[in-house]
Protein backbone atom coordinates (compact mmCIF):
# COMPACT_ATOMS: atom_id res chain seq x y z
CA UNK A 1 0.00 0.00 0.00
CA UNK A 2 1.27 3.18 -1.11
CA UNK A 3 1.13 6.05 1.71
CA UNK A 4 1.26 9.97 0.62
CA UNK A 5 4.10 12.22 2.21
CA UNK A 6 2.15 13.74 4.69
CA UNK A 7 0.87 10.24 5.88
CA UNK A 8 4.15 8.90 6.27
CA UNK A 9 5.61 11.81 7.96
CA UNK A 10 2.47 11.36 10.60
CA UNK A 11 2.87 7.67 10.72
CA UNK A 12 6.52 8.76 11.48
CA UNK A 13 5.91 10.86 14.63
CA UNK A 14 3.06 8.27 16.46
CA UNK A 15 5.52 5.38 16.06
CA UNK A 16 8.61 7.05 17.00
CA UNK A 17 7.51 9.42 19.39
CA UNK A 18 3.09 9.02 20.76
CA UNK A 19 3.74 5.48 21.31
CA UNK A 20 7.44 5.49 23.38
CA UNK A 21 6.15 8.31 25.21
CA UNK A 22 2.53 6.64 25.77
CA UNK A 23 4.73 3.46 26.72
CA UNK A 24 6.96 5.13 29.08
CA UNK A 25 4.15 7.34 30.84
CA UNK A 26 2.43 4.12 31.50
CA UNK A 27 5.05 2.28 33.11
CA UNK A 28 5.59 5.28 35.19
CA UNK A 29 2.28 5.37 36.12
CA UNK A 30 2.22 2.42 37.11
CA UNK A 31 5.43 1.91 39.51
CA UNK A 32 4.41 5.21 40.97
CA UNK A 33 1.04 3.93 41.51
CA UNK A 34 2.83 0.40 43.69
CA UNK A 35 5.47 2.19 45.25
CA UNK A 36 2.68 4.78 47.10
CA UNK A 37 0.79 1.71 47.66
CA UNK A 38 3.82 0.19 49.54
CA UNK A 39 4.26 3.49 51.52
CA UNK A 40 0.59 3.86 52.63
CA UNK A 41 0.31 0.72 53.28
CA UNK A 42 3.43 0.73 55.59
CA UNK A 43 2.25 4.11 56.93
CA UNK A 44 -0.68 3.09 57.96
CA UNK A 45 0.37 -0.31 59.63
CA UNK A 46 2.18 2.44 61.85
CA UNK A 47 -0.67 4.36 62.65
CA UNK A 48 -2.74 1.16 63.55
CA UNK A 49 0.45 -0.12 65.94
CA UNK A 50 0.41 3.46 67.39
CA UNK A 51 -3.75 3.39 68.29
CA UNK A 52 -3.49 -0.44 69.46
CA UNK A 53 -0.82 0.97 71.97
CA UNK A 54 -3.53 3.34 73.01
CA UNK A 55 -6.52 1.10 73.82
CA UNK A 56 -3.96 -1.12 75.28
CA UNK A 57 -3.29 1.69 77.75
CA UNK A 58 -7.01 1.58 78.44
CA UNK A 59 -7.25 -1.81 78.82
CA UNK A 60 -4.29 -1.43 81.29
CA UNK A 61 -5.69 1.01 83.11
CA UNK A 62 -8.81 -1.42 83.95
CA UNK A 63 -6.69 -4.25 84.66
CA UNK A 64 -4.58 -2.60 87.09
CA UNK A 65 -7.90 -1.29 88.68
CA UNK A 66 -9.35 -4.62 89.05
CA UNK A 67 -6.06 -6.07 90.56
CA UNK A 68 -6.39 -3.15 93.09
CA UNK A 69 -10.09 -4.21 93.77
CA UNK A 70 -8.79 -7.94 94.34
CA UNK A 71 -6.16 -7.16 96.55
CA UNK A 72 -7.66 -4.93 98.97
CA UNK A 73 -10.76 -6.88 99.06
CA UNK A 74 -9.30 -10.49 99.09
CA UNK A 75 -5.58 -11.01 99.14
CA UNK A 76 -4.52 -8.20 101.48
CA UNK A 77 -7.54 -7.78 103.80
CA UNK A 78 -8.34 -11.26 105.54
CA UNK A 79 -11.51 -9.50 106.98
CA UNK A 80 -12.47 -8.16 103.38
CA UNK A 81 -12.19 -11.98 101.92
CA UNK A 82 -14.34 -13.27 105.15
CA UNK A 83 -16.64 -10.76 104.44
CA UNK A 84 -16.78 -11.75 100.52
CA UNK A 85 -17.29 -15.00 101.21
CA UNK A 86 -19.84 -14.89 103.95
CA UNK A 87 -22.41 -12.84 102.42
CA UNK A 88 -25.95 -14.18 103.08
CA UNK A 89 -28.00 -11.03 104.49
CA UNK A 90 -29.61 -8.40 102.55
CA UNK A 91 -27.42 -5.67 104.45
CA UNK A 92 -23.99 -7.49 103.60
CA UNK A 93 -25.17 -8.08 99.81
CA UNK A 94 -26.34 -4.15 99.75
CA UNK A 95 -23.14 -3.33 101.44
CA UNK A 96 -21.31 -5.45 98.59
CA UNK A 97 -23.21 -3.49 95.65
CA UNK A 98 -22.36 -0.34 97.81
CA UNK A 99 -18.29 -1.13 97.40
CA UNK A 100 -18.49 -2.47 93.65
CA UNK A 101 -20.41 0.59 92.64
CA UNK A 102 -17.76 3.01 94.39
CA UNK A 103 -15.11 1.37 91.94
CA UNK A 104 -17.43 1.44 88.43
CA UNK A 105 -15.92 4.60 86.88
CA UNK A 106 -16.68 6.22 83.19
CA UNK A 107 -20.15 4.66 83.35
CA UNK A 108 -18.71 0.92 84.09
CA UNK A 109 -20.19 -1.31 86.02
CA UNK A 110 -18.02 -3.42 88.49
CA UNK A 111 -19.72 -7.27 89.16
CA UNK A 112 -18.22 -9.65 91.64
CA UNK A 113 -19.19 -13.29 90.91
CA UNK A 114 -18.61 -16.11 93.66
CA UNK A 115 -19.46 -19.39 94.40
CA UNK A 116 -21.38 -20.65 96.85
CA UNK A 117 -19.46 -22.85 98.29
CA UNK A 118 -20.97 -22.94 101.78
CA UNK A 119 -24.31 -22.89 100.80
CA UNK A 120 -25.48 -19.90 102.22
CA UNK A 121 -29.07 -18.93 101.46
CA UNK A 122 -29.65 -15.39 100.66
CA UNK A 123 -33.02 -13.63 101.21
CA UNK A 124 -33.76 -13.38 97.59
CA UNK A 125 -32.68 -14.81 93.99
CA UNK A 126 -29.84 -13.21 93.31
CA UNK A 127 -29.58 -14.86 89.39
CA UNK A 128 -30.73 -11.65 87.48
CA UNK A 129 -28.09 -9.48 88.39
CA UNK A 130 -25.86 -8.29 86.43
CA UNK A 131 -23.76 -5.82 88.37
CA UNK A 132 -23.28 -5.72 92.00
CA UNK A 133 -22.19 -8.74 93.97
CA UNK A 134 -23.77 -12.66 92.71
CA UNK A 135 -23.62 -15.96 93.85
CA UNK A 136 -22.86 -18.36 91.77
CA UNK A 137 -23.70 -22.49 92.07
CA UNK A 138 -20.71 -24.89 92.42
CA UNK A 139 -21.05 -26.13 89.03
CA UNK A 140 -21.03 -22.10 87.49
CA UNK A 141 -25.10 -22.68 86.25
CA UNK A 142 -26.57 -19.92 85.13
CA UNK A 143 -23.34 -18.32 83.78
CA UNK A 144 -22.87 -17.26 80.00
CA UNK A 145 -19.98 -19.07 78.33
CA UNK A 146 -17.98 -16.38 78.06
CA UNK A 147 -17.88 -16.11 81.55
CA UNK A 148 -17.04 -19.12 82.17
CA UNK A 149 -14.22 -19.20 80.18
CA UNK A 150 -12.90 -16.46 82.14
CA UNK A 151 -12.70 -18.67 85.28
CA UNK A 152 -10.11 -20.65 83.67
CA UNK A 153 -7.82 -18.24 83.28
CA UNK A 154 -5.75 -18.47 86.21
CA UNK A 155 -6.24 -14.97 87.73
CA UNK A 156 -5.59 -13.36 83.62
CA UNK A 157 -7.91 -10.59 82.27
CA UNK A 158 -9.28 -11.14 79.08
CA UNK A 159 -12.23 -9.04 76.86
CA UNK A 160 -15.33 -10.65 76.53
CA UNK A 161 -18.58 -10.00 74.72
CA UNK A 162 -21.54 -10.40 77.58
CA UNK A 163 -25.45 -9.15 77.55
CA UNK A 164 -26.61 -7.20 79.72
CA UNK A 165 -30.10 -8.31 81.45
CA UNK A 166 -31.80 -6.10 78.75
CA UNK A 167 -30.30 -8.88 75.96
CA UNK A 168 -27.90 -5.86 74.71
CA UNK A 169 -24.64 -6.57 73.91
CA UNK A 170 -21.52 -4.85 76.24
CA UNK A 171 -17.59 -5.43 76.24
CA UNK A 172 -16.71 -6.75 79.24
CA UNK A 173 -13.25 -6.87 80.76
CA UNK A 174 -13.02 -10.07 83.59
CA UNK A 175 -10.56 -11.90 85.59
CA UNK A 176 -11.13 -14.76 87.79
CA UNK A 177 -10.77 -14.44 91.51
CA UNK A 178 -8.10 -16.98 92.56
CA UNK A 179 -8.55 -18.44 96.46
CA UNK A 180 -5.65 -16.43 98.65
CA UNK A 181 -5.30 -20.04 100.19
CA UNK A 182 -4.75 -21.81 96.68
CA UNK A 183 -4.15 -19.72 93.91
CA UNK A 184 -4.76 -23.28 91.89
CA UNK A 185 -8.48 -22.74 92.68
CA UNK A 186 -10.28 -20.07 91.22
CA UNK A 187 -13.59 -18.55 93.55
CA UNK A 188 -15.36 -16.25 91.29
CA UNK A 189 -15.02 -13.74 88.46
CA UNK A 190 -14.93 -9.97 88.59
CA UNK A 191 -15.90 -8.45 85.88
CA UNK A 192 -15.69 -4.63 84.20
CA UNK A 193 -18.81 -4.36 82.03
CA UNK A 194 -19.81 -1.38 79.39
CA UNK A 195 -15.52 -1.50 78.69
CA UNK A 196 -16.78 0.06 75.22
CA UNK A 197 -17.42 3.27 76.75
CA UNK A 198 -13.87 3.74 77.33
CA UNK A 199 -12.79 2.28 74.19
CA UNK A 200 -14.46 4.35 72.18
CA UNK A 201 -13.06 7.37 72.06
CA UNK A 202 -9.51 5.56 71.33
CA UNK A 203 -11.40 3.59 68.79
CA UNK A 204 -12.76 7.15 66.69
CA UNK A 205 -9.29 8.95 67.66
CA UNK A 206 -8.05 8.53 64.14
CA UNK A 207 -9.85 10.62 61.33
CA UNK A 208 -10.80 8.09 58.02
CA UNK A 209 -12.82 8.15 55.36
CA UNK A 210 -16.42 7.74 55.35
CA UNK A 211 -16.23 3.53 54.15
CA UNK A 212 -13.32 2.60 56.60
CA UNK A 213 -13.38 0.38 59.26
CA UNK A 214 -11.92 -0.40 62.45
CA UNK A 215 -12.20 -3.73 64.23
CA UNK A 216 -11.10 -4.68 67.61
CA UNK A 217 -11.09 -8.52 67.71
CA UNK A 218 -9.94 -10.99 70.92
CA UNK A 219 -8.45 -14.22 70.85
CA UNK A 220 -11.36 -15.99 69.80
CA UNK A 221 -11.70 -14.11 66.58
CA UNK A 222 -14.86 -12.59 68.24
CA UNK A 223 -15.60 -8.67 67.27
CA UNK A 224 -15.16 -6.62 70.58
CA UNK A 225 -15.69 -3.09 68.92
CA UNK A 226 -16.13 -1.69 65.78
CA UNK A 227 -15.83 2.13 64.55
CA UNK A 228 -16.87 3.18 60.88
CA UNK A 229 -19.11 2.09 58.48
CA UNK A 230 -17.48 -0.19 56.96
CA UNK A 231 -18.00 -3.89 57.81
CA UNK A 232 -16.34 -7.06 57.58
CA UNK A 233 -17.22 -11.11 57.69
CA UNK A 234 -15.30 -13.90 59.32
CA UNK A 235 -14.44 -15.48 55.30
CA UNK A 236 -13.13 -12.04 54.29
CA UNK A 237 -11.23 -12.01 57.38
CA UNK A 238 -9.50 -15.52 57.08
CA UNK A 239 -8.97 -14.78 53.40
CA UNK A 240 -7.16 -11.39 53.89
CA UNK A 241 -5.27 -11.66 57.02
CA UNK A 242 -2.21 -14.20 57.79
CA UNK A 243 -3.27 -15.84 61.16
CA UNK A 244 0.67 -16.39 62.17
CA UNK A 245 1.81 -12.90 61.61
CA UNK A 246 1.27 -10.44 64.67
CA UNK A 247 1.15 -7.21 62.34
CA UNK A 248 1.31 -6.26 58.84
CA UNK A 249 -1.19 -5.08 55.87
CA UNK A 250 -2.08 -6.29 52.57
CA UNK A 251 -4.36 -4.86 50.03
CA UNK A 252 -7.14 -7.14 48.46
CA UNK A 253 -10.51 -6.58 45.98
CA UNK A 254 -13.81 -7.18 47.75
CA UNK A 255 -16.88 -6.32 46.01
CA UNK A 256 -15.30 -4.45 42.71
CA UNK A 257 -13.51 -2.20 45.06
CA UNK A 258 -9.63 -2.32 46.42
CA UNK A 259 -9.35 -2.25 50.34
CA UNK A 260 -6.39 -1.92 52.34
CA UNK A 261 -6.04 -4.80 55.38
CA UNK A 262 -3.62 -3.05 57.99
CA UNK A 263 -3.78 -5.72 61.27
CA UNK A 264 -1.54 -5.47 64.65
CA UNK A 265 -2.00 -8.32 67.48
CA UNK A 266 -1.40 -7.54 71.53
CA UNK A 267 0.06 -10.73 73.24
CA UNK A 268 -0.66 -8.51 76.33
CA UNK A 269 -4.64 -8.93 76.50
CA UNK A 270 -5.02 -11.00 73.16
CA UNK A 271 -6.16 -8.55 71.17
CA UNK A 272 -6.23 -8.00 67.61
CA UNK A 273 -6.84 -4.27 66.12
CA UNK A 274 -7.98 -4.40 62.07
CA UNK A 275 -7.55 -1.28 59.99
CA UNK A 276 -9.98 -1.48 56.42
CA UNK A 277 -9.34 1.04 54.10
CA UNK A 278 -10.92 1.56 50.43
CA UNK A 279 -7.77 2.15 48.48
CA UNK A 280 -9.22 5.30 46.42
CA UNK A 281 -9.66 7.13 49.48
CA UNK A 282 -6.10 7.40 50.39
CA UNK A 283 -4.64 7.63 46.58
CA UNK A 284 -7.09 10.13 45.77
CA UNK A 285 -4.26 12.94 45.63
CA UNK A 286 -1.69 10.41 43.62
CA UNK A 287 -4.87 10.57 41.31
CA UNK A 288 -4.99 14.14 41.31
CA UNK A 289 -1.49 14.21 40.54
CA UNK A 290 -1.52 11.48 37.55
CA UNK A 291 -4.55 13.45 35.83
CA UNK A 292 -2.09 16.70 36.09
CA UNK A 293 1.05 14.44 34.93
CA UNK A 294 -1.52 13.43 31.74
CA UNK A 295 -2.69 17.18 31.34
CA UNK A 296 0.79 18.16 31.31
CA UNK A 297 1.58 14.97 28.50
CA UNK A 298 -1.38 16.22 26.66
CA UNK A 299 0.11 19.73 26.75
CA UNK A 300 3.85 18.38 25.67
CA UNK A 301 2.07 15.97 22.65
CA UNK A 302 -0.06 19.29 21.42
CA UNK A 303 3.77 21.02 21.21
CA UNK A 304 5.13 18.56 19.77
CA UNK A 305 2.21 18.09 17.22
CA UNK A 306 2.50 21.33 16.54
CA UNK A 307 6.26 20.99 15.59
CA UNK A 308 5.61 18.55 13.37
CA UNK A 309 3.08 20.25 11.60
CA UNK A 310 5.09 23.22 11.22
CA UNK A 311 7.88 21.10 9.81
CA UNK A 312 5.21 19.25 7.56
CA UNK A 313 3.38 22.78 6.30
CA UNK A 314 7.13 23.94 5.91
CA UNK A 315 8.34 20.70 3.85
CA UNK A 316 5.21 18.84 2.50
CA UNK A 317 2.39 20.97 2.13
CA UNK A 318 3.85 23.31 -0.63
CA UNK A 319 4.44 20.01 -2.23
CA UNK A 320 1.24 18.20 -2.17
CA UNK A 321 -0.78 21.80 -2.24
CA UNK A 322 1.21 22.17 -5.91
CA UNK A 323 0.72 18.18 -7.06
CA UNK A 324 -3.23 19.29 -6.11
CA UNK A 325 -3.57 21.99 -8.06
CA UNK A 326 -1.59 20.69 -11.13
CA UNK A 327 -4.39 17.67 -10.99
CA UNK A 328 -7.41 20.49 -11.28
CA UNK A 329 -6.09 22.73 -13.16
CA UNK A 330 -7.73 23.73 -16.41
CA UNK A 331 -6.94 26.47 -18.95
CA UNK A 332 -9.03 29.25 -18.19
CA UNK A 333 -9.94 28.84 -14.72
CA UNK A 334 -9.02 30.92 -12.45
CA UNK A 335 -6.89 30.07 -9.43
CA UNK A 336 -6.89 31.67 -6.11
CA UNK A 337 -3.16 31.90 -5.76
CA UNK A 338 -0.56 34.40 -4.70
CA UNK A 339 1.31 36.03 -7.12
CA UNK A 340 4.31 36.00 -4.22
CA UNK A 341 6.26 33.89 -3.67
CA UNK A 342 5.55 31.34 -1.17
CA UNK A 343 9.30 31.51 0.38
CA UNK A 344 12.64 32.68 -1.44
CA UNK A 345 14.20 28.44 -1.49
CA UNK A 346 13.18 26.19 -4.22
CA UNK A 347 9.99 25.72 -3.38
CA UNK A 348 9.09 29.34 -4.03
CA UNK A 349 10.59 29.59 -7.71
CA UNK A 350 8.31 25.80 -8.53
CA UNK A 351 5.67 27.69 -7.46
CA UNK A 352 6.43 31.05 -8.97
CA UNK A 353 7.07 29.16 -12.36
CA UNK A 354 3.55 27.62 -12.22
CA UNK A 355 1.72 30.64 -11.55
CA UNK A 356 3.30 32.48 -14.61
CA UNK A 357 2.87 29.65 -16.53
CA UNK A 358 -1.00 29.60 -15.26
CA UNK A 359 -1.27 33.54 -15.65
CA UNK A 360 0.05 33.15 -19.31
CA UNK A 361 -2.42 30.18 -20.45
CA UNK A 362 -5.17 32.18 -18.89
CA UNK A 363 -4.57 35.59 -19.78
CA UNK A 364 -4.74 34.29 -23.85
CA UNK A 365 -7.85 32.57 -23.26
CA UNK A 366 -9.68 35.31 -21.94
CA UNK A 367 -8.37 37.73 -24.29
CA UNK A 368 -9.81 35.07 -27.21
CA UNK A 369 -13.47 35.23 -25.08
CA UNK A 370 -13.51 38.90 -24.77
CA UNK A 371 -13.04 39.37 -28.94
CA UNK A 372 -15.58 37.11 -29.13
CA UNK A 373 -17.77 38.75 -26.65
CA UNK A 374 -17.58 42.20 -28.15
CA UNK A 375 -18.39 40.34 -31.33
CA UNK A 376 -21.78 39.03 -30.26
CA UNK A 377 -22.42 42.33 -28.81
CA UNK A 378 -21.73 44.02 -32.49
CA UNK A 379 -24.22 41.40 -33.98
CA UNK A 380 -26.82 41.65 -31.33
CA UNK A 381 -26.56 46.13 -31.72
CA UNK A 382 -26.54 45.53 -35.73
CA UNK A 383 -29.88 43.34 -35.10
CA UNK A 384 -31.73 46.03 -32.60
CA UNK A 385 -30.62 48.76 -35.03
CA UNK A 386 -32.31 47.12 -38.00
CA UNK A 387 -35.34 46.28 -36.59
CA UNK A 388 -36.27 50.07 -35.64
CA UNK A 389 -37.03 50.56 -39.26
CA UNK A 390 -38.77 48.18 -39.82
CA UNK A 391 -41.58 48.57 -37.45
CA UNK A 392 -41.40 52.21 -37.60
CA UNK A 393 -42.41 51.89 -41.71
CA UNK A 394 -45.09 49.74 -40.82
CA UNK A 395 -46.59 52.32 -38.15
CA UNK A 396 -46.36 54.98 -40.26
CA UNK A 397 -47.96 53.24 -42.69
CA UNK A 398 -50.96 52.76 -40.33
CA UNK A 399 -51.41 55.74 -39.66
CA UNK A 400 -51.06 57.30 -43.30
CA UNK A 401 -54.02 54.58 -44.61
CA UNK A 402 -56.12 55.62 -40.88
CA UNK A 403 -55.86 59.23 -42.26
CA UNK A 404 -57.49 58.50 -45.86
CA UNK A 405 -60.38 56.47 -44.52
CA UNK A 406 -61.29 58.04 -41.02
CA UNK A 407 -59.95 62.21 -41.73
CA UNK A 408 -58.55 64.01 -38.21
CA UNK A 409 -60.50 62.88 -35.75
CA UNK A 410 -58.39 60.04 -34.03
CA UNK A 411 -54.64 61.07 -35.65
CA UNK A 412 -54.00 62.87 -31.96
CA UNK A 413 -54.21 58.94 -30.11
CA UNK A 414 -52.60 57.51 -33.13
CA UNK A 415 -50.04 60.06 -32.45
CA UNK A 416 -49.67 59.43 -28.96
CA UNK A 417 -49.40 55.74 -29.39
CA UNK A 418 -46.79 56.35 -31.72
CA UNK A 419 -44.88 58.20 -29.49
CA UNK A 420 -45.24 55.49 -26.77
CA UNK A 421 -43.63 52.91 -29.35
CA UNK A 422 -40.89 55.37 -30.28
CA UNK A 423 -40.02 55.89 -26.60
CA UNK A 424 -40.13 52.58 -25.07
CA UNK A 425 -38.14 51.39 -28.39
CA UNK A 426 -35.35 53.66 -28.03
CA UNK A 427 -35.56 53.34 -24.19
CA UNK A 428 -32.53 55.79 -24.41
CA UNK A 429 -30.03 53.08 -25.53
CA UNK A 430 -30.92 50.32 -22.88
CA UNK A 431 -31.15 46.77 -24.60
CA UNK A 432 -33.31 45.52 -21.27
CA UNK A 433 -36.58 46.92 -19.82
CA UNK A 434 -38.99 45.61 -17.88
CA UNK A 435 -41.83 43.66 -18.77
CA UNK A 436 -44.24 46.45 -17.85
CA UNK A 437 -42.81 48.79 -20.55
CA UNK A 438 -42.63 45.88 -22.90
CA UNK A 439 -46.51 45.33 -22.14
CA UNK A 440 -47.59 48.92 -22.93
CA UNK A 441 -45.24 48.63 -26.13
CA UNK A 442 -46.92 45.93 -27.12
CA UNK A 443 -50.47 47.63 -26.74
CA UNK A 444 -49.61 50.52 -28.03
CA UNK A 445 -49.05 48.85 -31.22
CA UNK A 446 -52.07 46.76 -30.97
CA UNK A 447 -54.28 50.17 -30.52
CA UNK A 448 -52.92 51.12 -33.56
CA UNK A 449 -53.63 48.13 -35.70
CA UNK A 450 -56.83 48.36 -34.35
CA UNK A 451 -57.84 51.25 -35.81
CA UNK A 452 -56.38 50.25 -39.19
CA UNK A 453 -58.06 47.40 -39.37
CA UNK A 454 -61.69 48.28 -37.35
CA UNK A 455 -64.07 45.56 -36.62
CA UNK A 456 -61.06 42.78 -37.92
CA UNK A 457 -60.25 41.35 -34.55
CA UNK A 458 -59.96 42.03 -31.01
CA UNK A 459 -57.35 41.73 -28.51
CA UNK A 460 -57.29 39.52 -25.22
CA UNK A 461 -54.77 40.34 -22.50
CA UNK A 462 -54.19 38.01 -20.20
CA UNK A 463 -50.53 39.49 -18.07
CA UNK A 464 -49.77 38.25 -14.31
CA UNK A 465 -49.39 41.23 -12.94
CA UNK A 466 -46.50 40.35 -10.20
CA UNK A 467 -44.48 39.38 -13.16
CA UNK A 468 -44.12 43.50 -14.17
CA UNK A 469 -40.97 44.59 -12.38
CA UNK A 470 -38.89 41.34 -14.09
CA UNK A 471 -36.62 42.13 -16.95
CA UNK A 472 -36.86 41.40 -20.63
CA UNK A 473 -35.14 42.36 -23.94
CA UNK A 474 -37.22 45.51 -25.61
CA UNK A 475 -39.31 44.55 -28.48
CA UNK A 476 -39.79 40.83 -28.68
CA UNK A 477 -43.72 40.95 -27.98
CA UNK A 478 -44.58 43.60 -31.40
CA UNK A 479 -42.97 41.40 -33.84
CA UNK A 480 -45.25 38.33 -32.99
CA UNK A 481 -48.82 40.50 -32.92
CA UNK A 482 -47.57 41.88 -36.01
CA UNK A 483 -47.16 38.62 -37.40
CA UNK A 484 -50.14 37.21 -36.46
CA UNK A 485 -52.31 40.28 -37.26
CA UNK A 486 -51.03 40.18 -40.80
CA UNK A 487 -50.72 36.29 -41.27
CA UNK A 488 -53.60 35.39 -39.20
CA UNK A 489 -56.61 37.65 -38.74
CA UNK A 490 -56.65 40.41 -40.65
CA UNK A 491 -58.81 39.43 -43.18
CA UNK A 492 -61.15 37.59 -40.88
CA UNK A 493 -64.18 40.63 -41.07
CA UNK A 494 -64.56 40.67 -36.98
CA UNK A 495 -63.94 37.12 -36.09
CA UNK A 496 -60.17 37.41 -35.41
CA UNK A 497 -59.19 36.97 -31.83
CA UNK A 498 -55.56 37.75 -30.52
CA UNK A 499 -54.77 36.25 -27.16
CA UNK A 500 -51.78 37.92 -25.41
CA UNK A 501 -50.44 36.60 -21.93
CA UNK A 502 -47.37 36.44 -20.01
CA UNK A 503 -47.37 33.30 -17.33
CA UNK A 504 -44.18 32.41 -14.82
CA UNK A 505 -43.27 29.25 -13.79
CA UNK A 506 -40.22 28.67 -11.14
CA UNK A 507 -37.40 29.99 -12.62
CA UNK A 508 -39.03 31.13 -16.03
CA UNK A 509 -41.53 32.95 -17.69
CA UNK A 510 -43.81 32.81 -21.14
CA UNK A 511 -44.93 35.28 -23.20
CA UNK A 512 -47.53 33.46 -25.23
CA UNK A 513 -49.15 35.34 -28.93
CA UNK A 514 -52.06 33.30 -30.03
CA UNK A 515 -54.44 33.68 -32.87
CA UNK A 516 -57.29 31.94 -34.08
CA UNK A 517 -56.64 32.30 -37.99
CA UNK A 518 -57.91 30.30 -40.32
CA UNK A 519 -54.78 30.05 -42.90
CA UNK A 520 -52.68 26.83 -42.41
CA UNK A 521 -49.13 27.27 -41.25
CA UNK A 522 -46.02 25.40 -42.08
CA UNK A 523 -44.05 25.03 -38.46
CA UNK A 524 -41.39 23.53 -40.15
CA UNK A 525 -40.84 26.84 -42.43
CA UNK A 526 -41.16 29.01 -39.23
CA UNK A 527 -38.53 26.82 -37.50
CA UNK A 528 -36.21 27.14 -40.31
CA UNK A 529 -36.88 30.96 -41.06
CA UNK A 530 -35.49 31.48 -37.01
CA UNK A 531 -32.66 29.36 -37.12
CA UNK A 532 -31.31 31.58 -40.19
CA UNK A 533 -31.94 28.99 -43.39
CA UNK A 534 -34.35 31.43 -45.85
CA UNK A 535 -32.81 35.24 -44.92
CA UNK A 536 -35.12 36.56 -47.61
CA UNK A 537 -38.53 36.50 -45.27
CA UNK A 538 -39.38 36.26 -41.51
CA UNK A 539 -36.68 39.18 -40.33
CA UNK A 540 -38.41 40.25 -37.67
CA UNK A 541 -39.14 36.58 -35.52
CA UNK A 542 -35.88 36.18 -37.03
CA UNK A 543 -34.30 39.21 -35.18
CA UNK A 544 -36.22 38.02 -31.54
CA UNK A 545 -35.32 34.80 -31.82
CA UNK A 546 -31.75 35.48 -32.11
CA UNK A 547 -31.57 37.95 -29.82
CA UNK A 548 -33.14 35.89 -27.18
CA UNK A 549 -30.32 33.56 -27.39
CA UNK A 550 -27.47 35.61 -27.89
CA UNK A 551 -28.63 36.76 -24.49
CA UNK A 552 -29.22 34.23 -22.27
CA UNK A 553 -28.42 31.11 -24.58
CA UNK A 554 -29.89 27.94 -26.52
CA UNK A 555 -32.11 26.60 -23.89
CA UNK A 556 -34.34 30.00 -24.24
CA UNK A 557 -35.91 31.48 -27.37
CA UNK A 558 -38.78 31.79 -29.90
CA UNK A 559 -40.76 28.49 -30.38
CA UNK A 560 -44.28 28.13 -32.74
CA UNK A 561 -47.04 25.46 -32.51
CA UNK A 562 -50.65 24.99 -33.49
CA UNK A 563 -53.37 26.18 -30.89
CA UNK A 564 -56.36 24.27 -30.28
CA UNK A 565 -58.46 26.29 -32.33
CA UNK A 566 -56.68 25.82 -35.62
CA UNK A 567 -54.61 29.05 -35.76
CA UNK A 568 -51.01 29.70 -34.72
CA UNK A 569 -49.66 30.39 -31.18
CA UNK A 570 -45.86 31.55 -30.70
CA UNK A 571 -44.19 31.05 -27.07
CA UNK A 572 -41.43 33.03 -25.92
CA UNK A 573 -39.49 31.65 -23.24
CA UNK A 574 -37.13 33.65 -20.75
CA UNK A 575 -35.29 33.06 -17.71
CA UNK A 576 -37.27 34.78 -14.95
CA UNK A 577 -34.64 37.87 -13.51
CA UNK A 578 -34.83 41.13 -11.89
CA UNK A 579 -33.21 44.23 -13.25
CA UNK A 580 -29.71 44.46 -12.00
Amino acid sequence: MKLKLKHKVTLAFLVFIVLPFIVVGWISAYVAVDTIKEEVGSTTLQLVKQNHTTIDKTISAINDRTITLLDSQFFSNPAGYSFWTGIDTLNEIQQADNILESWSTGSTEYAIYLKNIERRDTPFDLSHKTKGFKYLDKDNSGLPDAMVSGMDLSGGGALRITHSDSGEKTLSFMRSILNPRNYDEAIGLLVVNKVEVLLTRDMVSVELPSTAGVFLFNDNEELLMSAGSGSISPAELHKNIEPEASYGYTFAEEGGEEWLYAYSDSSKFHTRLLYKIPLASITGKQIWVQKMLVFISIIFLAFVLTFVLYLVRLVVKPVVKLVSVMKVYEPGKTLSWSEEPLRNDEFGILHGSFVKMTKRLDYSIEENYVMQLKQKEYELLMLQSQITPHYLYNTLDSIYWYALDSGNAEVGEMVRDLSMLLRIGLSRGRKMITIGEEIEHAKAYTRLQEKRYPDTFEVWWQIDETLRDYETPKVIIQPLIENAIIHGVRGMDGEGELRVSAVKSEDTLRFIVEDNGHLPVNLEELSAIMQGEHSAKGYGIRNVHQRIQLHYGEAFGLTYERSEEGGTRAIITLPLRRPE
